[in-house]
């Protein structure tokens, strides 16, 4: 399994975070998504999900993310 942080931007409520995990849960080899709603992260767990997936996915339910690499 591997890991995936992403940066999410815009989402500040609990209905965003939920909006961006259903979005997240729904791309191929994704099997877990935890959301850091004060960090504006989301923790994904995945077997061979594309990050161009992983950020569509977001981008479809509203908002815009990017790869976390080393600190912001």
């Amino acid at each position: 399994m591997a890991k995936t942080i992403l940066k999410v931007d815009g989402m500040m409520c609990e209905m965003c975070s939920n909006s961006v995990s259903t979005a997240l849960r729904k791309v191929n080899g994704v099997s877990d998504v935890e959301i850091d709603l004060k960090k504006g992260i989301a923790d994904v767990t995945h077997e061979g999900a594309k990050d161009d997936d992983l950020i569509r996915a977001v981008l479809d339910a509203g908002f815009r993310s990017k790869i976390k690499h080393g600190l912001f």
